[in-house]
């Protein structure tokens, strides 16, 4: 891997960055608070092409790859994560599945609508009884009449609440098990389909989660994305993805923190000189760069080799988990740091906290991923019966 940046990439670096300061860092404490949905970011970033990063050029993308969407989504993470998360997950995850399995017309149809920020979408694969275990689908899809009769419940969807279209991972055929799986598509306004949206979550506060319940919810046939059979497979593609974004978004935070902390230890003072002259507070500074700098490039190794077609799966998941934890370790840190001055909301680090804690969570947790990599490298599946 080269470790050098191409002018493009730095470019594109300083546009999300400069784009951030200029138009999320301003109001984030204020949709934090008020738990606002950020359309009106949504349309900004429309504008000057930040939402369909990894969407081809034929559907109104730039066509990037994904180590620039991974600088991307860092700098948009250091002014607000949950702003960064509502605004590009329709770009990441569900624009993967769809360019993975949808049809053409399918991708003429919802593509173009996420680089516009015309709509917003969402991938709806939690269920009670399945999140880890996402062969375990119960929500079912019955084919009558040619068209598909959904029924059943998803848990903790981002931007459930808000989005135009879901794309719902169903079960056609139990006795198939996972062969009997697919995606389709429903639109927000289908009789049958309601929502229920959390309020005063602990973290990412201005990024949209519910719940999605389908009662009898009539579909027609053409809203199949991709094959039945295929459906975890696809939806995992889009996962993949997600991690990837999680683990960049975590680099964001976590940069931001130690930023803020070599900033403040240089000027709070005691005993008569900057708190930056203390051995700990300097040994709590080296600690936090050096884990960060090991999660970007483990971020940069994982986003370098899935585009380059090579085996991608264990670097994505130690990606994900490391810097998710990384953050969550920084961000405790930097409210040491700031003492008193960081369990206020005055102060963004408590705010940053709460988000790092959230991201240990979506695209699997650090246990999940463990076993996924240490079945990778053992060839033997921890969880096989």
């Amino acid at each position: 891997m080269d470790f050098e940046l191409s002018e493009e990439q730095k470019a594109f670096k300083k546009m999300a960055k400069d784009f951030a300061e200029r138009e999320i860092a301003p109001i984030a404490k204020e949709y934090d608070e008020q738990e606002k949905f950020p359309y009106e970011v949504v349309q900004k970033m429309a504008q000057v092409g930040l939402l369909g990063v990894i969407i081809p050029q034929e559907y109104g993308g730039l066509g990037l790859d994904l180590l620039t969407l991974v600088l991307i989504l860092e700098e948009l993470a250091y002014s607000s994560l949950g702003i960064a998360v509502a605004a590009t997950l329709s770009g990441t995850l569900p624009a993967t599945v769809v360019l993975k399995a949808g049809s053409k017309e399918q991708k003429q149809r919802y593509l173009p609508s996420i680089c516009k920020g015309e709509k917003v979408f969402c991938v709806a694969a939690v269920e009670p009884n399945a999140g880890s275990d996402g062969g375990n689908i119960q929500t079912t899809a019955v084919m009558n009449d040619d068209q598909w009769t959904i029924n059943g419940n998803k848990l903790f969807i981002t931007n459930g609440t808000v989005s135009d279209t879901a794309f719902v991972l169903v079960q056609t055929d139990r006795s198939k098990s996972t062969k009997g799986l697919g995606i389709i598509a429903v639109d927000r306004n289908i009789p049958g389909f309601s929502v229920r949206k959390y309020t005063s979550k602990l973290g990412l506060r201005s990024c949209d989660l519910g719940d999605l319940r389908f009662d009898n919810c009539r579909v027609p046939k053409e809203c199949l994305v991709g094959e039945i059979g295929k459906g975890l497979q696809n939806a995992m593609a889009g996962i993949s993805n997600m991690r990837l974004s999680i683990a960049a978004y975590s680099n964001g935070i976590s940069q931001y923190c130690l930023d803020t902390c070599i900033k403040y230890t240089q000027e709070r003072q005691q005993f008569g000189k900057p708190i930056a002259s203390f051995q700990l507070i300097q040994e709590s500074i080296a600690d936090m760069y050096v884990q960060i700098e090991a999660s970007k490039y483990l971020c940069y190794s994982a986003a370098y080799d899935k585009e380059k077609g090579k085996p991608f799966n264990r670097k994505v998941s130690a990606a994900k988990y490391f810097a998710a934890e990384t953050a969550i370790k920084v961000a405790a840190k930097a409210v040491k740091i700031h003492g008193a001055y960081g369990t206020v909301s005055d102060y963004a680090i408590e705010r940053y906290y709460r988000d790092a804690v959230v991201l240990s969570i979506p695209g699997g947790t650090e246990e999940v991923h463990k076993l996924t990599i240490g079945r990778d490298l053992l060839g033997i599946d921890a969880l096989s019966r």
